[in-house]
C-alpha cells in the first residue's frame, strides 16, 4: 500500500478514490475520521492498495488536478505585502531613532517614510481586486 495524496478535504479524497476505482485502481481513504487540531480539519490520505498501480494512479491524479494559475491581483497584492513588511521594519527603525535622538528632521523623515510605505502597501493590496475585475472583462469579451 502506497500513499498517493494527503489533503484536508474529505470530499476531494473521496473523489480521487472514485476516479481511481473507475480506472481499475484499488484505493482507500485513510484517516477519514481523524480529529483535527484546534478545530481545523484533520489530514486525510488516499492510498493505492497495489504498489504496481502507483504510477498509473499518479497519472490519474495529475489529470484531475488543475494547474495553479495566480490571479492578476497577486502581482499587486504581493508588492503590497512586501511594502507592509518593509513598513514593519521601518517602525522599529523609527522607534529606535525616537528613543535614541531628539526628534528632529531625520526622525520625522523616517516617520513620514514609514507612514508612506504602509499607506502604499495597503493601497496596492486594495487595488489588486481591480486587476481581477479587468481580467474578467477581457475573458468575457467585454472591454
Amino acid at each position: 500500500m502506497q500513499n498517493l495524496l494527503q489533503t484536508h478535504s474529505i470530499s476531494w479524497a473521496q473523489s480521487v478514490r472514485l476516479a481511481l476505482e473507475s480506472e481499475g485502481i484499488r484505493a482507500v481513504v485513510l484517516d477519514e475520521n481523524t480529529v483535527g487540531h484546534m478545530g481545523l480539519a484533520g489530514r486525510v490520505r488516499v492510498a493505492v492498495l497495489d504498489d504496481a498501480d502507483l504510477a498509473r494512479a499518479q497519472t490519474v491524479l495529475a489529470r484531475l488536478t488543475p494547474p495553479f494559475v495566480a490571479p492578476p491581483s497577486w502581482r499587486w497584492q504581493k508588492r503590497g505585502l512586501q511594502l507592509l513588511a518593509l513598513g514593519l521594519v521601518l517602525i522599529f527603525v523609527t522607534a529606535a531613532l525616537f528613543d535614541r535622538y531628539e526628534p528632529g528632521p531625520v526622525t520625522f523623515a523616517a516617520l513620514g517614510l514609514t507612514v508612506l510605505v504602509f499607506v502604499a502597501g495597503f493601497v496596492l493590496i486594495a487595488l489588486g481586486w481591480r486587476a481581477d475585475k479587468a481580467d474578467d472583462h477581457v475573458r468575457d469579451g467585454r472591454r
